[in-house]
Parts: structure tokens; C-alpha cells; sequence
């Protein structure tokens, strides 16, 4: 690639126009004989939409560019790390001790993402972690999809955790923890869903008592 061309393909994709921009990120891909080179270099100070419109051409490229949307996955924008995890996923590079990591990432969403990929694993470590987002996570959405994944992969080991997300201040993550409970256990005080508040809180109290039990006998 005569370096004249990519001279001006790199102009290219700085012009203000987003178009223009995909325009010329296409152009390195097709022309430059180590693209993810030339983009890890752009990528290193290029502005939100410069970034947009690589991230937008590499996400559905043929190549492989596995390192440069790891690197992404540390991006200020939630939104892009959500996606670089999004893309590791579909080429087979995620890790699930890459997702526990990812697991502290400081935007909901990007947990939210993390969990539904990790759905897919049963690995014992990040699941671990999972259980003990279902009180400490500091989003109801989070603590609700860490007791869905529970209830698929979670073992009597994690019972405990559970029953204290009984006490949590949502009640569709109380309501998730006693479906988890019924999934993981085998027992069945009561349906949630279609209970009253008084009959919630006595489902509650009964699976709160039968923890009780189960501890004392262990």
C-alpha cells in the first residue's frame, strides 16, 4: 500500500462526515496489508465518532480483530465496552475469568451483557462471583439476572446466598430469589407471581424458616 494512499485514507477518517469516515476505515481494511495495526495506532487518540466508525467497520469484518476490541473493553464509553465484550464473544475469545473481571465494570449494562454471556458457561470461579452479585451488586437488574443464572447453574452451595436476597429491597429480585430457590432446591411454598403481598411475605417467611432448618441439621 503506497503510503500516499494511506495518507489520505487516515484524512479521511478524521473528515467530519460519518460516512466518510466508514468510507475510509473500509478502504484501510480492504488495502492495508496489517489493517489492525494502522487502527490500534488511530485508535490510541482518535475522538468518540473516529472510534464509532472503526468499531462499527471491525465488528462485522471478516479478519479477526480480537485485540484491538480487548483493548475496547477498557473504553470510557460503557457502550463500547459493552460491544468489544459483545464481539469477543461471538469470535470464541471470551474468557470467563475475563468476565468476572468484567463483572466490576462500573455501568449496569455492561454487567447486564457480561452475565448474559456467561449464561452460556458453566464455570465453577465465575460463578461464584455471579452468586454473590445477587445482594452486593448495587443494581435490582443485576442482583435479578445473577439469580436467573443461578437458578440454571448454581448448586446447593449457593442456596445461602439466595435466601438473603430474599431481604432485598426489591421485590422482583425477592420474588427471582424465591424462583431460584424452587429451581435449585426442589422445594415449593408457593408461587410469587401470582400471590398477594401477604402471601408473598408468608413464601418468604417460609423459605427463610426452612434455611433455618436445613442449617441445623447440617
Amino acid at each position: 500500500m503506497k503510503g500516499v494512499g494511506l495518507d489520505q485514507m487516515l484524512r479521511d477518517l478524521c473528515d467530519a462526515d460519518p460516512e466518510i469516515k466508514k468510507m475510509a476505515a473500509r478502504a484501510i481494511l480492504k488495502e492495508s496489508s496489517n489493517p489492525a495495526k494502522v487502527f490500534s495506532s488511530v485508535l490510541k487518540d482518535a475522538d468518540g465518532p473516529t472510534s464509532e466508525a472503526i468499531y462499527d467497520i471491525l465488528f462485522d469484518a471478516d479478519a479477526d480483530f480480537s485485540g484491538i476490541f480487548m483493548s475496547a473493553t477498557e473504553h470510557e464509553d460503557p457502550v463500547v465496552r459493552a460491544r468489544a465484550i459483545r464481539y469477543l464473544f461471538r469470535r470464541g475469545a471470551f474468557e470467563p475469568k475475563d468476565g468476572t473481571k468484567w463483572l466490576t465494570d462500573g455501568d449496569p449494562y455492561v454487567r447486564r451483557r457480561v452475565i448474559s454471556y456467561l449464561f452460556w458457561m458453566n464455570d465453577a470461579p465465575s460463578l461464584e462471583k455471579v452468586a454473590s452479585l445477587c445482594t452486593e451488586d448495587p443494581d435490582e437488574s443485576v442482583r435479578k439476572d445473577c439469580l436467573r443464572l443461578v437458578s440454571i447453574w448454581g448448586s446447593d452451595g449457593d442456596v445461602e446466598q439466595v435466601v438473603r436476597a430474599l431481604e432485598d429491597k426489591s421485590h422482583e429480585v425477592r420474588i427471582q430469589a424465591v424462583q431460584t430457590l424452587r429451581k435449585l432446591t426442589g422445594e415449593d411454598f408457593g408461587d410469587p407471581l401470582s400471590a398477594s403481598s401477604e402471601e408473598f411475605e408468608w413464601i418468604v417467611a417460609k423459605w427463610q424458616g426452612w434455611w433455618e432448618i436445613m442449617r441445623e441439621r447440617s
